[in-house]
């Protein structure tokens, strides 16, 4: 069978094939054919089945050429899909990935947990939002939240106000160190994903450290500035017993919570690893906030 008479099917299972030549893990090839395909198919990913039997498209290989070379299968189509809705992107916005989905998915529930002891609409802030991941998926899932995040660069913030639109989900540009003075003292709940990479640690994938914004990857020589800003920045966000959850690396298990005990401004803190990172839990024990 010659590369004309081949059907999409055959396609994707020869492209991941070369994916996972190039070091691309099996899982991630297979995800990232299918959305390199729907995008040529101009289906979404969740439609691309019905486009299998048929012919190849000719941008599709165009695609897996890109992808070989470690560029990301998001940056090539301009969008991701991130707890089964789609991020629209633009050069040099962050783009979310799978081991978020696990602060998220504790994020929701703890929402939930609020509106069913008696919180009707709980107060919750995204620092550092890139493209608005974390605040429009809580802002989707939880309606009745107040979602307010805050980023940075300027062309992330455009993008999250777009992925935002409908939802209810406030998104300002602006620095998460001196994130909503208006909120002081009031959020349920606080959510992020700082810079924790160190400077000079190359353990991160290409797709990473060559196409993610440094802006959001680097963190100085222990990686820990921005958790220590986001520290202080939660602590005055929060009401006493509000929660907040932090996205940090691996290697930062035992370091990021003993960074929180030792401040004196959390009850609890605690790290657990993820799928491929590791996640705080934090409590705030009392208000207002110490001088930082």
């Amino acid at each position: 069978m010659t590369a004309a008479e081949a059907t999409l099917a055959q396609a994707l299972d020869e492209a991941a094939g070369q994916l996972t030549g190039a070091g691309i893990t099996a899982d991630a090839a297979r995800a990232d054919t299918r959305l390199l395909a729907a995008h040529a198919c101009q289906v979404a990913p969740g439609d691309l089945d019905s486009c299998l039997a048929g012919p190849v498209p000719p941008r599709f290989w165009h695609y897996v050429r890109r992808r070989l070379t470690r560029e990301p299968a998001e940056r090539i189509v301009g969008h991701a899909y991130f707890m089964g809705h789609r991020f629209d992107l633009a050069p040099g916005v962050f783009v979310p990935k799978p081991e978020t989905e696990e602060i998220t998915r504790d994020a929701i529930a703890r929402l939930e947990a609020l509106i069913r002891r008696g919180t009707p609409a709980p107060l919750v802030v995204d620092l550092c939002a890139g493209p608005g991941t974390m605040a429009v998926t809580l802002a989707r899932h939880v309606p009745a939240a107040r979602v307010h995040g805050i980023e940075l660069s300027q062309a992330a913030a455009r993008a999250a106000r777009r992925n935002a639109r409908g939802t209810g989900a406030r998104i300002v540009q602006g620095d998460a160190r001196d994130a909503f003075p208006e909120l002081t003292g009031t959020a349920d709940l606080v959510v992020t994903n700082p810079p924790y990479i160190p400077i000079g640690l190359r353990t991160s994938a290409p797709e990473v450290l060559e196409h993610d914004p440094p802006l959001a990857l680097w963190a100085g020589e222990e990686g820990l500035g921005m958790i220590r800003a986001m520290e202080r920045t939660a602590a005055r966000l929060l009401a006493p017993g509000g929660v907040l959850l932090l996205e940090h690396g691996s290697y930062q298990l035992a370091t990021v919570p003993a960074l929180f005990r030792a401040t004196g401004r959390w009850s609890h803190a605690s790290s657990r690893p993820t799928c491929n990172d590791g996640c705080l839990t934090a409590v705030r024990n009392h208000a207002p906030a110490p001088p930082a």
